[in-house]
């Protein structure tokens, strides 16, 4: 089947969005469209309408006259993030906890027995599995709300707050500290427990943001390391 403008403009998307997500570019420079397409092996065309689109998420900036730029990273808008995060899934769970219901590889992927495996070299896949798995777990009680527009914001903070998610699993403390929260959170969930369930999400934000100021100066460091990463 031959491929479409629109497969092509989809593809390079998704392309451009992972990387971006992933601060693979100069925190604050400019994003070249034509550069990009040389890298990804396309035309500049659906690199633009990717940009744009990207910027209709908030995940790029548009300076008027000069272009796009990549996202800088900072403690400010990372805490923000997590405040409205919070504030949406407490509202969630405070009006419609009893109809929350998580499914099996969700409950057995962020498990007590599940930590046992986990190590400090953990490759990057096994991380990215269970930060998706964190992320989904969130979306699921967001739609708790029936509220598009709540559900919209937690897949907008799952985006942006992916890269330090990333970079506090990698140890292996914190990893087996989140997992542990996640699964008592599973459970206070379970149990129509709401005290026990807000009680678990302000615990697990205050611990978040006691280590966001490290988790964002490594995000940099990584940022600068990488510059314009290569595609493949």
């Amino acid at each position: 089947m031959a491929v479409t403008a629109r497969d092509r403009a989809e593809s390079t998307y998704h392309r451009l969005k992972e990387l971006v997500l992933n601060y693979r570019f100069r925190p604050g420079g400019p994003l070249s469209a034509i550069s990009i397409a040389d890298r990804l092996q396309v035309s500049a065309t659906p690199v633009r309408e990717a940009l744009a689109r990207l910027h209709g998420e908030d995940l790029v900036d548009l300076v008027l006259n000069r272009g796009f730029f990549a996202k800088t990273l900072n403690v400010k808008d990372m805490i923000e993030h997590y405040e409205v995060a919070l504030q949406i899934t407490i509202g969630a769970i405070e009006r419609r906890y009893s109809q929350f219901i998580v499914d099996e590889t969700t409950r057995k992927g962020l498990s007590i027995v599940n930590l046992g495996e986990i190590t400090k070299n953990s490759d990057e896949a096994f991380l990215v599995s269970q930060a998706q798995l964190i992320e989904g777990l969130y979306l699921r009680i967001a739609a708790l709300t029936g509220n598009g527009v709540m559900l919209k914001s937690i897949r907008k903070f799952n985006d942006q707050t992916r890269f330090v998610r990333l970079i506090d699993l990698e140890a292996e403390g914190n990893f087996r500290e989140i997992a542990a929260d996640m699964s008592s959170l599973i459970g206070a969930l379970e149990r129509q427990d709401v005290t026990a369930a807000i009680a678990n999400l302000r615990h697990q934000r205050d611990k978040k943001l006691a280590r966001m100021g490290d988790l964002v100066s490594e995000g940099i460091a990584r940022s600068l390391d990488d510059g314009p990463a290569e595609i493949g």
